[in-house]
């Protein structure tokens, strides 16, 4: 709208009337039966070949008030498209944006007052004219390009938004390929189309968005997603599917069910997920090789495979770059360590990032000597902070002093890898996503502490990427392998320099409870020098751990949970008995192997239900497996929650001594087979206790700090009773199918935000 104009209609109503110089009511009366004269003209005309449509739309005159009724959104809200294809180009960092098809200008209107660069591609010199007026009104410019006399220009654009124009072209297949041409590569193509059957608008020649879909291959595009009427179309590989490691297609009863036998689950499956997974069962395929094969719409398949990798069902392998790399701010907060930063930037110079669009800001917090000495000769800016203000203000003043639409952030006792940025940075071209954190990898192990440092880090997310949030397998990311939109990040507030530790963990959770998109890429990664002195190590894990308090406080909702096992307890209740009565240990070893039968049967039951016939030892298996899962999560919580109070117990109450062995003793066992570091099980274990109680005493220090008990006082979770004995119980009638129906229960227990255990998953 134009001001001082409050309606929409309007002021749009008002401008064209200002242009043609007519009256309001006028404009207005001819915007109404602008539809019904438009497709008179076309049946009146009936053009046949593509240059007597092209003839058509070139003096179709009455396009400026049918155009003009469909922005005002007076029957429906589809020209809103325009807002879907600026969110996507801003989502993708896109500079260069052509509007194919651009009548009145009002797409270019929307991305030129975002600092786009626009390219206005019309057919119609009327409307181009008109397109031109409106935007030398609003002091905005653009590029026109005739559609009649010009070709559009090769890989030139980031971004191409066809809204409601394909479906008029006589050839798409053509059109789409011309457009593909256009885009540089990594490009998007964003695609609206009406819905089909208007007999207001016989100029629609098709309306099969398939008919768009075939000639993807041929044109060099693939599909990234389709919602509703909207295709988002990308130049450059195709991404790949493949079924995960350990998932098998198997007849069920009725159908067709996806089997894991560890963890022991079933999934039942739709009719045409069946067949699109059964194509993946060896090879990975694209999802256009996929839909054929399995006789799909391409778009339907897609949500599909998209839907499945999301779950961990498929593995997703490949991803297009963008068309354009942002420009980036690497801020290294730093304080002493001279060799170490200059090594630092060292390996910042190396990347293999555009230098053009590359800048190195080392923030010195308030160190002595002063680490430009230790920079001299290195192309990079140095800011200084002559009174020492931590890790969180010397990050906040990069970020403020950045020119980069991109800010990462590493520390000085980190080395990145050459690939390091363009992996952090791709998905920030991504819509909805504006925080990415990467993998935290430690040096060739030096001696035990390092060996034990290797496996054991909680800043390793480990080899799995995706999505960060408390109910995420990663729940939180660590500020030496971060980066993030700039905009966004001081619009969050920047890093609470409240706090001294902890502070990266707030900022995500932060950035999640205010909506942002925020993920985790493994590909990303960085070598973290850890400290090599048992003194050192063993005041940062009490570090780590003093930082709960004050983080729970701040965010409720990541109250820590604890898992109960039933037969666990009654085992555990049943070594303890043995110091006083060995009856009553049977009684209890007894009601523990009781109820794991009664789950052993359950199970049993469920899966033949879902047409799974698994003999019986593959199903106790299972369940052993998952009991077993269950005690090492509860020793690990135990150990380092209330391991050192437990000891002392153990050591007045003899029946104690037992059950307090087995929790302490497990975790660091299992851990030992599970991680191989190169320690003999000892000295594994003795550097897991001494962790464990260095974590324990820095809880009840920030407990004291805080004066919060948050931390110790979990939500506990223990499966009831009733449901171990509704598991063998028949139901009147089976569930109905679905895409996806779990069988299994899974089970995921959340130890701090520093814990190291916080993507470990039970077996169900």
């Amino acid at each position: 709208m134009l001001p001082p104009r409050r309606d929409l209609r309007e002021s749009l109503v008002g401008e064209l009337a200002g242009y043609l110089g007519l009256r309001e009511d006028e404009v207005a009366e001819r915007c109404e039966g602008a539809a019904a004269r438009l497709a008179a003209s076309w049946r009146a005309a009936a053009p046949r070949t593509p240059a007597q449509v092209a003839a058509f739309y070139r003096g179709a005159g009455d396009y400026l008030y049918d155009l003009t009724r469909w922005h005002a959104l007076v029957e429906d809200e589809s020209a809103l498209a325009a807002v879907g294809a600026l969110e996507e180009a801003l989502g993708r960092r896109a500079r260069r944006v052509l509007d194919f098809g651009s009548g009145i200008g009002s797409l270019g209107i929307l991305l030129a007052r975002h600092g786009l660069e626009v390219t206005l591609a019309e057919i119609n010199p009327s409307l181009d004219a008109y397109a031109r007026w409106r935007l030398a009104r609003r002091s905005l410019t653009a590029r026109h390009l005739d559609l009649g006399r010009e070709p559009l220009p090769r890989a030139a654009f980031d971004l191409i938004a066809a809204v409601d124009v394909l479906e008029h072209l006589p050839d798409p297949r053509a059109a789409l390929i011309q457009l593909a041409a256009a885009l540089r590569p990594g490009g998007t193509l964003f695609v609206h189309l009406p819905p089909g059957g208007d007999p207001l608008h016989p100029m629609h020649l098709w309306d099969n968005p398939e008919t768009l879909l075939e000639p993807l291959e041929e044109a060099g595009l693939w599909l990234e997603r389709a919602e509703e009427a909207s295709l988002v179309l990308r130049r450059g590989p195709a991404p790949r599917y493949r079924l995960r490691y350990g998932l098998s297609l198997r007849r069920a009863e009725g159908g067709w069910a996806l089997f894991s036998e560890r963890p022991l689950a079933a999934f039942r499956l739709a009719p045409e997920a069946a067949r699109l997974l059964a194509v993946l069962q060896e090879d990975g395929r694209t999802a256009a090789g996929a839909a054929r094969e399995a006789g799909l719409p391409l778009a339907r398949a897609t949500a599909l495979l998209e839907g499945f990798a999301r779950r961990r069902v498929l593995a997703r392998s490949g991803r297009t770059p963008p068309s354009r790399w942002p420009s980036v701010t690497v801020v290294v907060p730093a304080r002493g360590r001279p060799r170490e930063t200059r090594a630092c930037v060292a390996s910042l110079l190396a990347l293999d990032y555009p230098r053009d669009l590359l800048e190195v800001l080392v923030v010195d917090d308030a160190s002595e000597p002063p680490l430009a000495r230790a920079l001299a000769g290195l192309p990079v800016r140095v800011l200084r902070l002559e009174r020492r203000a931590g890790p969180s203000a010397a990050r906040n003043l990069g970020l403020r002093e950045a020119r980069g639409e991109v800010v990462a952030f590493t520390d000085n006792d980190c080395e990145v890898s050459p690939g390091w940025l363009r992996a952090l940075v791709a998905p920030l071209c991504e819509p909805g996503v504006e925080v990415v954190g990467g993998r935290v990898l430690s040096p060739r192990p030096e001696g035990a502490l390092g060996a034990f440092e290797a496996v054991r880090s909680p800043l390793d997310m480990g080899p799995s990427g995706g999505r960060v949030g408390l109910e995420e397998a990663v729940s939180y990311l660590p500020s030496c392998n971060l980066a993030a939109d700039r905009r966004a990040l001081l619009k969050l507030g920047g890093f609470d320099e409240g706090m001294e530790l902890g502070e990266d963990v707030d900022l995500v959770w932060r950035a999640v409870r205010a909506g942002l998109g925020v993920r985790y890429e493994p590909s990303a990664r960085v070598v973290h020098r850890h400290r090599t002195r048992l003194g050192a190590f063993l005041r940062r894990r009490a570090d780590y751990g003093s930082s709960e308090a004050d983080l729970q406080l701040r965010h409720p909702e990541a109250g820590r949970r604890m898992m109960l096992p039933v037969s666990g307890l009654f085992w555990l209740a049943a070594l303890g008995a043995l110091a006083r009565s060995r009856r009553a240990a049977v009684l209890l070893a007894a009601l523990s192997l009781l109820l794991a039968g009664m789950e052993t049967g359950g199970k049993l039951l469920r899966t033949r239900r879902a047409g799974a016939l698994l003999p019986l030892p593959a199903v106790a298996g299972a369940v052993l497996r998952q009991h077993a899962a269950e005690l090492y999560h509860l020793g690990a919580g135990v150990s380092r929650y209330y391991g050192l109070p437990l000891l002392a117990a153990a050591l007045l109450w003899r029946p104690l001594r037992l059950p307090a062995l087995l929790l302490l003793l497990v975790p660091p066992a299992v851990d030992h087979r599970r991680l191989r570091p190169g320690l003999s099980p000892a000295g594994f274990a003795l550097l897991w206790g001494l962790e464990m109680a260095a974590y324990q005493l820095g809880v009840w220090r920030g407990c004291l700090r805080h004066r919060s008990l948050r931390p110790l006082l979990p939500r506990l979770l223990s499966p009831p009773l009733f449901d171990v004995l509704l598991r063998i119980l028949p139901r009147e009638s089976p569930a109905p199918p679905r895409s996806y129906k779990l069988y299994g229960r899974m089970r995921k227990t959340r130890f701090g935000p520093q814990g190291g255990e916080r993507h470990t998953q039970d077996e169900a």
